[in-house]
């Protein structure tokens, strides 16, 4: 193993940065022959050494040590500094060594994948090298996830997982760990599209996230656009609290897969999106509070800002109300919501005391004047008239 390894070593410090456009095609293949019989030697050998270890614990040493030299080789033939073999110009000769050499760290993974380090970080190139390795399995993926109708950023968010790299601006890759989530996730995706629900599909997807643990920053911030397309639109603070809650209820009930989230370090994406959701209807709620409390008369015997003027008598319109209750053209569970409702809301010409107990005094009066009932009735023929006039069908 360790003579394999050193001729890998001396590949690497004598070709490193070398110009290969004077090698000859027969010379090319000799040095193909070289690099690929140390390798087999390597994966012959592994086996052999991993059972002879007598315990776990020296398996794993064993086969940490062995990972972590080839990472190092591979990310030595680019100056161990480039994430992406596409940023950095090299050599065929040294692509074809890297792309080797990953190939190699990707049997040991799934071979001996209990001892393997999955919270190291991936070589330099190895998650560009890993997608075109398996094109096949991201570009099925990516054509079933194209045929079905749901939002655009929805669907760039999950082709940005799709197409994430070592390099990428969204969803980088930096460790095994994340490799492996990126697989699980793709997985449950397509799965997903196999068979997706009739409902919202947005909202399904959303808590496939939660479901999977996928808490990457893009993603939070998705939910976080979500929730803010509901609290910025021109819905009511009523319509809004309602749409919040029932996003929490939603999101509270779906159940976490046992598996591991993208990124450990960072709470799970279910609490940070209830955590947001709960921030944002008290913060809704206390903006409701401020908004009214703008329109809010000084005079707490006078009505709000929010009013309209009636030319009737209080008389007259309490007992518009009393009709109305009766014949269930409107419903009030108690009638002290009606009192407040017309205390806040309603003033007559007259600018009479619009107390709660005036109020009560009319509503109760039995029976009620005639004066008040030929009034009220006066009106209610006005708009009959009004409705065969103008709106007769």
């Amino acid at each position: 193993m360790a003579a394999s390894l050193s001729k890998l070593k001396g590949f690497v410090q004598t070709y490193s940065g070398y110009n290969f456009e004077n090698v000859t095609a027969a010379e090319f293949e000799d040095l193909k022959v070289f690099v690929t019989d140390a390798l087999n030697t390597i994966r012959w050998e592994i086996e052999t050494e991993f059972e002879s270890s007598l315990d776990e614990r020296s398996k794993t040493l064993y086969i940490t040590s062995i990972q972590s030299q080839l990472a190092y080789l591979a990310s030595g033939v680019k100056g161990f500094s480039s994430e992406d073999m596409q940023d950095h110009a090299i050599s065929p000769v040294m692509e074809w060594f890297i792309d080797e050499i990953h190939k190699l760290l990707e049997h040991i993974k799934t071979y001996f994948s209990a001892h393997f380090d999955v919270s190291s970080d991936l070589p330099s190139g190895f998650a560009h090298g890993y997608r075109m390795r398996h094109k096949h399995f991201f570009e099925q993926i990516e054509a079933k996830v194209s045929r079905f109708e749901f939002s655009m950023e929805l669907k760039s968010l999950i082709g940005n997982f799709i197409e994430s790299s070592g390099s990428s601006e969204k969803f980088a890759l930096r460790t095994w760990l994340q490799l492996d989530y990126l697989i699980l996730a793709l997985g449950v995706i397509s799965n997903f599209f196999d068979d997706p629900p009739t409902a919202d599909l947005d909202l399904e997807l959303l808590k496939l996230f939660i479901g999977i643990g996928f808490n990457s920053i893009q993603v939070y911030a998705f939910f976080i656009k979500y929730i803010e397309r509901i609290t910025m639109g021109e819905a009511s603070f009523q319509e809004q609290q309602e749409q919040l809650l029932y996003l929490l209820k939603v999101f509270r009930q779906v159940r976490q897969e046992a598996v591991p989230s993208f990124d450990p370090k960072v709470q799970p994406l279910k609490l940070s999106v209830i955590e947001s959701l709960e921030a944002e209807i008290a913060y809704l709620e206390q903006k409701e509070k401020l908004y009214l409390q703008n329109f809010k008369s000084t005079n707490p015997d006078s009505p709000s800002k929010f009013y309209f003027t009636v030319a009737v008598t209080l008389a007259e319109l309490m007992f518009f109300f009393r009709v109305m209750l009766e014949v269930k053209m409107i419903f009030t569970k108690f009638n002290s919501y009606l009192y407040e409702f017309i205390s806040n809301h309603i003033r007559t010409e007259r600018a009479e005391n619009i107390s709660k107990k005036s109020m009560r005094n009319h509503f109760n009066n039995k029976p009620f004047p005639d004066r008040v009932v030929q009034n009220v009735k006066g009106w209610l023929e006005k708009m009959i008239h009004h409705i065969n006039l103008y709106y007769d069908i």
